[in-house]
Protein backbone atom coordinates (compact mmCIF):
# COMPACT_ATOMS: atom_id res chain seq x y z
CA UNK A 1 0.00 0.00 0.00
CA UNK A 2 0.94 3.21 -1.00
CA UNK A 3 -0.30 7.23 0.35
CA UNK A 4 -0.04 9.15 -2.55
CA UNK A 5 -1.24 12.67 -1.25
CA UNK A 6 -1.77 15.90 -3.12
CA UNK A 7 -0.82 19.07 -1.25
CA UNK A 8 -0.24 22.80 -1.61
CA UNK A 9 0.03 23.96 1.92
CA UNK A 10 1.44 20.86 3.52
CA UNK A 11 -2.30 19.59 5.17
CA UNK A 12 -3.02 16.51 3.38
CA UNK A 13 1.07 15.68 3.23
CA UNK A 14 1.17 15.64 7.16
CA UNK A 15 -2.48 13.54 7.07
CA UNK A 16 -0.76 10.95 4.60
CA UNK A 17 2.97 10.95 6.32
CA UNK A 18 0.90 9.96 9.75
CA UNK A 19 -0.69 6.75 8.29
CA UNK A 20 1.58 4.76 8.74
CA UNK A 21 2.72 3.62 4.73
CA UNK A 22 4.44 4.97 2.28
CA UNK A 23 3.66 8.35 0.87
CA UNK A 24 4.84 10.44 -2.25
CA UNK A 25 3.15 13.22 -3.77
CA UNK A 26 0.77 12.97 -6.92
CA UNK A 27 3.60 14.79 -9.22
CA UNK A 28 6.44 12.26 -8.30
CA UNK A 29 4.55 8.88 -8.13
CA UNK A 30 6.06 6.97 -11.11
CA UNK A 31 3.31 4.21 -11.38
CA UNK A 32 5.04 0.91 -9.86
CA UNK A 33 3.31 -1.55 -11.22
CA UNK A 34 2.54 -3.59 -7.61
CA UNK A 35 0.39 -2.60 -4.84
CA UNK A 36 -2.50 -0.53 -4.09
CA UNK A 37 -3.26 3.15 -3.35
CA UNK A 38 -4.56 5.18 -1.09
CA UNK A 39 -5.15 8.73 -2.14
CA UNK A 40 -5.03 11.94 0.20
CA UNK A 41 -6.13 15.52 -1.64
CA UNK A 42 -8.01 18.64 -1.14
CA UNK A 43 -10.90 20.44 -2.66
CA UNK A 44 -10.01 23.73 -4.38
CA UNK A 45 -12.60 26.66 -5.24
CA UNK A 46 -15.19 25.68 -3.00
CA UNK A 47 -14.96 22.00 -3.59
CA UNK A 48 -13.41 21.39 -7.01
CA UNK A 49 -10.76 18.37 -7.46
CA UNK A 50 -7.21 19.67 -8.04
CA UNK A 51 -6.05 19.44 -12.03
CA UNK A 52 -3.14 17.38 -10.22
CA UNK A 53 -5.44 15.06 -8.67
CA UNK A 54 -7.43 14.71 -12.12
CA UNK A 55 -4.04 14.18 -13.86
CA UNK A 56 -3.04 11.44 -11.40
CA UNK A 57 -6.48 9.70 -11.44
CA UNK A 58 -6.86 9.55 -15.21
CA UNK A 59 -3.82 7.71 -15.12
CA UNK A 60 -3.65 5.52 -11.93
CA UNK A 61 -7.65 5.33 -11.01
CA UNK A 62 -7.74 1.40 -11.49
CA UNK A 63 -4.99 1.34 -8.68
CA UNK A 64 -6.92 3.65 -6.20
CA UNK A 65 -8.92 2.06 -3.61
CA UNK A 66 -10.69 4.82 -1.05
CA UNK A 67 -9.45 8.57 -0.95
CA UNK A 68 -9.90 11.03 1.51
CA UNK A 69 -10.13 14.45 1.25
CA UNK A 70 -9.63 17.58 3.23
CA UNK A 71 -11.93 20.71 3.27
CA UNK A 72 -13.12 23.89 5.35
CA UNK A 73 -16.19 23.21 6.80
CA UNK A 74 -17.39 27.12 6.51
CA UNK A 75 -17.43 26.07 3.17
CA UNK A 76 -20.95 24.52 4.29
CA UNK A 77 -22.35 22.13 1.51
CA UNK A 78 -18.86 22.29 -0.24
CA UNK A 79 -17.00 21.19 2.53
CA UNK A 80 -15.02 18.15 1.13
CA UNK A 81 -16.81 18.33 -2.29
CA UNK A 82 -13.85 17.05 -4.34
CA UNK A 83 -14.15 13.74 -2.56
CA UNK A 84 -17.52 13.45 -2.90
CA UNK A 85 -16.84 14.08 -6.84
CA UNK A 86 -13.83 11.78 -7.17
CA UNK A 87 -16.15 8.92 -5.66
CA UNK A 88 -18.73 9.74 -8.47
CA UNK A 89 -16.76 10.04 -11.08
CA UNK A 90 -14.15 7.97 -10.68
CA UNK A 91 -16.28 5.21 -9.13
CA UNK A 92 -13.55 5.41 -5.65
CA UNK A 93 -14.62 5.21 -2.15
CA UNK A 94 -14.74 8.33 -0.29
CA UNK A 95 -13.30 6.86 3.74
CA UNK A 96 -13.26 10.52 5.12
CA UNK A 97 -13.20 13.90 4.87
CA UNK A 98 -11.57 16.34 6.98
CA UNK A 99 -10.15 19.93 8.48
CA UNK A 100 -6.83 21.06 8.27
CA UNK A 101 -4.38 18.44 8.88
CA UNK A 102 -6.98 16.49 10.49
CA UNK A 103 -7.08 15.05 14.18
CA UNK A 104 -5.54 11.68 15.42
CA UNK A 105 -9.01 10.27 15.45
CA UNK A 106 -9.42 10.88 12.02
CA UNK A 107 -5.99 9.31 10.30
CA UNK A 108 -7.14 6.82 13.57
CA UNK A 109 -10.21 6.38 11.49
CA UNK A 110 -8.08 5.98 7.88
CA UNK A 111 -4.91 3.34 9.54
CA UNK A 112 -8.13 1.32 10.27
CA UNK A 113 -9.86 1.21 7.12
CA UNK A 114 -7.08 0.81 4.97
CA UNK A 115 -5.24 -2.23 7.80
CA UNK A 116 -8.73 -4.14 7.32
CA UNK A 117 -8.68 -3.63 3.58
CA UNK A 118 -4.36 -5.02 3.71
CA UNK A 119 -6.21 -7.93 6.32
CA UNK A 120 -8.72 -9.00 3.88
CA UNK A 121 -6.27 -9.08 1.03
CA UNK A 122 -4.62 -12.32 3.22
CA UNK A 123 -7.45 -14.46 3.55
Amino acid sequence: MTIIYDSLTGQTKRFAQNLGFPAIHVKLYEGTPEGELFLVTRSINFGKIPQTTKDFLDQYKDKVIGVAVSGNKNWGENYGKAGDSIEAYYNIPLILKFEGSGFKSDRQRVMDWLIKQEEGKKV
